[in-house]
């Protein structure tokens, strides 16, 4: 874990628009923000014939790995909860980023149309519903990616952000952030910077409570402070038990922590 220094007083809250814009511009996709912006994975965003054009593609260039019926045999799995959970609260375009450097050896040997396709078939495999029109590089941006649960559901042992105040539990034992926002999923494990350094200042407060894991170096120069949490989102079943971050990085945004 690292923790930097204060960037500054948090600006005045963000718009959805403009926040979705920005997180565009960052390369980061949050899947509450653009719920009403975008469409998703559920909306018909490839064609059947796309589909069995990736599924023949698949079988010669992807199966070895994956497995047939994309179990992830030798690999990690592309359809199922594994899917969700990795790519959950993203854009599709985040996903084809990871496609394209597939199979080993032979990175972007598909081409945009292979590509293209061999996502469709995989989409198909998720039971994500097919289209009349093709799905495209320049729409998969847009494209959000979550499960039957809807975009709000941030899977366990996702990388998520929150903005929240740092501050100690009742014992005295471990490190917690306390009136945190909702979970987000990320893809960077460091602290924000440059527009999505503006983004997390403006995050609103929440209601939340989550426990700090493996917290290094020492954070207390910020206790009580207004911070930026990024981890691995470890849910906990038990009623009194708050849900943990398996911390990555723990960044000062302010010195006052109020709403």
């Amino acid at each position: 874990m690292r923790t930097i220094t204060s960037a500054g007083r948090a600006p005045a809250a963000i718009g959805t628009l403009a926040m979705a814009a920005l997180l565009a511009v960052a390369g980061v996709s949050v899947a509450r923000a653009q719920d009403d912006l975008a469409p998703s994975v559920w909306d018909g965003v490839y064609s059947a014939d796309q589909a069995k054009r990736g599924q023949a593609l698949y079988r010669e260039s992807c199966a070895r790995c994956h497995g047939e019926d994309l179990s992830g045999a030798n690999a990690r799995p592309l359809a199922g909860e594994a899917f969700i959970r990795d790519w959950g609260g993203l854009t599709l375009d985040s996903v084809l980023t990871r496609v394209v450097t597939m199979p080993p050896g032979g990175a972007g040997s598909l081409g945009d149309q292979g590509y293209l396709a061999v996502m469709a078939y995989i989409l198909e495999a998720n039971a994500f519903p097919t289209g009349a029109e093709n799905l495209t590089m320049a729409h998969a941006a847009d494209i959000l990616v979550y499960g039957a649960d809807g975009p709000d559901a941030v899977p366990n042992f996702a990388l998520v952000q929150v903005v929240g105040c740092l501050a100690r539990d009742s014992e005295d034992r471990n490190w917690i952030v306390t009136d945190a926002s909702e979970p987000t999923r990320t893809r960077d494990p460091e602290a924000s910077k440059g527009d999505l350094l503006t983004i997390t200042q403006a995050t609103s407060l929440g209601d939340n409570t989550f426990e700090l894991m493996y917290v290094f170096p020492d954070p207390d120069p910020y206790r009580g402070h207004r911070v930026e949490a990024k981890g691995f989102l470890i849910r906990r079943e038990e009623a009194s038990a708050v849900d943990a971050l398996n911390v990555t990085v723990v960044a000062n945004l302010d010195a006052a922590c109020q709403p």
